[in-house]
C-alpha cells in the first residue's frame, strides 16, 4: 500500500467550480488522483452507504473512522491511484504521494477526512452566492446531477447533489430554496469544521480569481500546498481555462440573471453563511461578495400551470428486482444494497 503525504483535498459547495480546479491541479506532475470523485470508493463501504444510514445524510464524521475502516479506504484510495495520463505508481512510487481529492459531498465530511488524513492539506473553494445557487438549480433541472432516484420520503422525482441534514424539511419547497439549501449546509459545514484544524493546514480561494488569472491562483495554490508549478502547470495557466467536464451550458457574464425572481425570494436567507464567508475571505485579503442585493429590469417570467406531482414508492415498497441497480443510486445491485434492508 502506498504511503500519503499531505493529501490535498478539496472542499466546496456543489456547483462552485470544484471540477475545474480539480482537473488543473491534477495536471502537476506531482500529483496522484483516483480519476475522478470518491462516491463509489467510499459508499461502496456497507457502512457508510446511504441506505444503510437510513437516508439521513451525505455527512460522515471522524466517529465513523475506526481502525477496520482506515486501512479498508487508505488500500482503495492506493489501488485507485493514478497521474493525469492514466498510469499507475510504479514499484519505486511508494512513499511520498501527493495525493488530490474531490468530491462535493466532502463538504459534509470535513471531519471524517481530518480523521483519515491527519496531515491533510485543505483548499476551500467558494464561488459569487447567486451565480453558485443560479448553478444548482442548473443542475437539478438537467437531471444531469441525480444521486438519489425514488429518495424515500421525496415527493419530487429525484433528489441532485448532495444530500445535508434535515433535507426532509425541504420536501415541497420551490427548487430555489431546495439549491440555497444545499449552498448553505455545504458552506456552513465547511466552515464550522475548518475552525477547529490548524489555519496553515487550510486556505481559501475563489473561483472568480481562478478564472481572471489562473496562473496566479494556481501558483498560490502550489506554494501552499508544497508541490511544483511545473511546465505542465503554467503552460495550462497561461490561457483562459477550458472548460470543466461538468459544464451544463456555456458560461457567459451575469448568467445567474436566467434565475433573478427565483433567487430574490432567497436571498435574504443567505445572509448569515454569506457574511461568514465574506469574513473569512476578509481576513485573507481576498475580495468580498457583495451583501446588498441589486435591482435588475428583468420581467417575470410567464407561470406555466405545474404538472402533477407523482408519489413514488421508496426503494422497499416497489417491485425491484433483485439484480437490478438499487434505487438508492449507490451503484450496487438491489439485492447488495436497500435489499437488504427488508
Amino acid at each position: 500500500m502506498h504511503q500519503f503525504d499531505r493529501p490535498i483535498i478539496i472542499l466546496s459547495a456543489p456547483r462552485s467550480g470544484s471540477t475545474l480546479l480539480f482537473e488543473v491541479l491534477s495536471k502537476s506532475q506531482s500529483i496522484w488522483t483516483i480519476g475522478g470523485e470518491s462516491h463509489a470508493l467510499i459508499e461502496t463501504i456497507p457502512k457508510l452507504n446511504i441506505a444503510y444510514r437510513q437516508f439521513s445524510s451525505n455527512a460522515l464524521t471522524e466517529q465513523d473512522v475506526d481502525d477496520e475502516l482506515r486501512q479498508q479506504l487508505l488500500l482503495r484510495f492506493s489501488d485507485a491511484l493514478q497521474d493525469n495520463h492514466g498510469n499507475k505508481p510504479g514499484s519505486t512510487d511508494t512513499t511520498n504521494i501527493r495525493f488530490l481529492e474531490k468530491t462535493p459531498k466532502n463538504s459534509l465530511r470535513v471531519d471524517f477526512f481530518n480523521s483519515l488524513f491527519p496531515d491533510a492539506l485543505f483548499i476551500y473553494l467558494v464561488r459569487e452566492p447567486k451565480e453558485n445557487i443560479s448553478s444548482i438549480m442548473q443542475a437539478w433541472r438537467s437531471n444531469k446531477f441525480v444521486t438519489y432516484p425514488n429518495l424515500p420520503g421525496w415527493d419530487k422525482r429525484n433528489w441532485s447533489l448532495l444530500l445535508p441534514e434535515k433535507w426532509q424539511q425541504l420536501n415541497r419547497q420551490p427548487l430555489q430554496s431546495i439549491a440555497a439549501f444545499q449552498w448553505q449546509a455545504a458552506n456552513e459545514a465547511i466552515m464550522d469544521s475548518l475552525q477547529k484544524i490548524d489555519s496553515n493546514r487550510w486556505c481559501m480561494v475563489s473561483y472568480d480569481q481562478l478564472i481572471a488569472d489562473p496562473a496566479k491562483t494556481v501558483k498560490q495554490l502550489c506554494q501552499f500546498t508544497d508541490t511544483d508549478f511545473d511546465p505542465a502547470l503554467a503552460q495550462l495557466c497561461s490561457k483562459p481555462l477550458a472548460h470543466s467536464r461538468y459544464t451544463i451550458s456555456t458560461p457567459k457574464p451575469n448568467k445567474w440573471l436566467e434565475n433573478y425572481h427565483d433567487i430574490a425570494k432567497i436571498w435574504p436567507s443567505t445572509s448569515t453563511t454569506l457574511n461568514k464567508i465574506n469574513h473569512l475571505l476578509g481576513e485573507r485579503g481576498h475580495p468580498i461578495y457583495d451583501t446588498q442585493w441589486q435591482q435588475h429590469d428583468i420581467a417575470e417570467p410567464i407561470a406555466l400551470t405545474p404538472e402533477p406531482t407523482e408519489k413514488l414508492a421508496t426503494p422497499s415498497e416497489q417491485n425491484v428486482s433483485r439484480n437490478s441497480p438499487c434505487p438508492c443510486g449507490s451503484g450496487k445491485r438491489f439485492k447488495q444494497c436497500h435489499g437488504q434492508l427488508r
